[in-house]
């Protein structure tokens, strides 16, 4: 009697059918997961700019006003009338939190890299040996510093050049700091920092060879408490084409060198803020309308009109986009 053998596995028809309902799946998941993960930067980022909130109000606490955010060097808040490269607000609240070597704030800072790169005895301290300093002057250095005010170990923090690559700030627009896109130390430059967003966007490379995902830079603006006006980038100055007022409570220009660089991930790719974007200095417009705080209807006012606005470009990269992240509720 012939024994009827049992069979074992799946038809075609059945593995297509396993595989279509796999994938229908999938096509269904995939906008729910990528809404999750956006969700969770965007929780990581308000969550980063509250310790920065409460890194600023103990810096606040201790020097008794906010970090200045002005583009340095500059003559009238204008740096097309200055020599570059520019120390920007982005750099200068990493170094009010954290000192341009990540060893504290120095308080005899001009808030110019290029200009402090130069002396004698403010952050004299420069791997791989002091430039133009003795002992002496780096340990009065030392002493002097107060913070840091974050986590040197905690915190996202890079150089100007590790983000762009070196053809974008070869023009000297932007301080660039001490090391390259490939993490070699630059010695002609000291360090000068910025603080970089929960967006990692970009791999950059470490002096001891490793490869880190880096974010966008952090904007940072400092509002000017003894002015009452309020530019909104359509209504500059009386025969003025090109800058804006520093009379404004915000001024656009603390950062604008920095974006005129593009995104981080893409360089080819321009920031809607970026002065140019659009012709006729739209960029501008877009910024001061970003700020606005719709809730002051009798004159036109910024949110956290005296103190600070802190700027992610949120999950694209790009400012001035409807995912940004703010200190502020937008």
């Amino acid at each position: 009697m012939e024994t009827k053998k049992t069979k074992f596995g799946f038809t075609i028809v059945e593995l297509l059918t396993v595989m279509a309902i796999i994938a229908l799946l999938l096509t269904i998941l995939a906008p729910a997961l990528r809404m999750v993960r956006r969700i969770a930067k965007d929780t990581a980022q308000r969550a980063q700019f509250h310790s920065i909130d409460v890194a600023l109000e103990t810096y606040s606490g201790e020097t008794e006003q906010y970090p200045d955010s002005t583009i340095r060097p500059s003559v009238g808040g204008d740096p097309t009338t200055s020599t570059a490269p520019f120390t920007v607000g982005a750099h200068h609240l990493a170094e009010a939190l954290l000192g341009r070597d990540m060893l504290g704030f120095d308080p005899w800072t001009t808030w110019d890299a290029k200009a402090d790169d130069l002396s004698h005895d403010i952050y004299a301290a420069k791997p791989p040996s002091p430039k133009n300093s003795n002992d002496a002057e780096v340990v009065k250095s030392l002493d002097r510093r107060k913070g840091p005010y974050l986590s040197p170990d905690s915190v996202e923090a890079y150089q100007i050049a590790q983000l762009y690559t070196d053809t974008a700030v070869g023009t000297g627009d932007v301080y660039p700091g001490n090391l390259s896109n490939t993490g070699v130390i630059n010695n002609i430059y000291s360090p000068a920092p910025v603080l970089t967003d929960s967006y990692r966007v970009k791999a950059v490379s470490l002096p001891n060879g490793r490869q880190v995902k880096a974010g966008s830079p952090i904007l940072y603006y400092r509002a000017n408490i003894s002015s009452r006006v309020f530019e909104n980038g359509t209504t500059m100055p009386s025969g003025v084409t090109d800058v804006c007022s520093v009379a404004g409570i915000y001024n656009s220009f603390d950062n604008e060198e920095l974006l005129a660089l593009g995104t981080v991930a893409d360089q080819s790719k321009m920031h809607n803020f970026n002065k140019d974007e659009g012709g006729a200095l739209a960029g501008r417009t877009k910024f001061y309308d970003m700020i606005t705080n719709p809730t002051i209807t009798t004159q036109v006012r910024p949110f956290n009109q005296t103190s600070y606005i802190l700027m992610s470009a949120g999950f694209d990269g790009i400012f001035g986009t409807p995912d940004d992240v703010y200190n502020f509720k937008n």
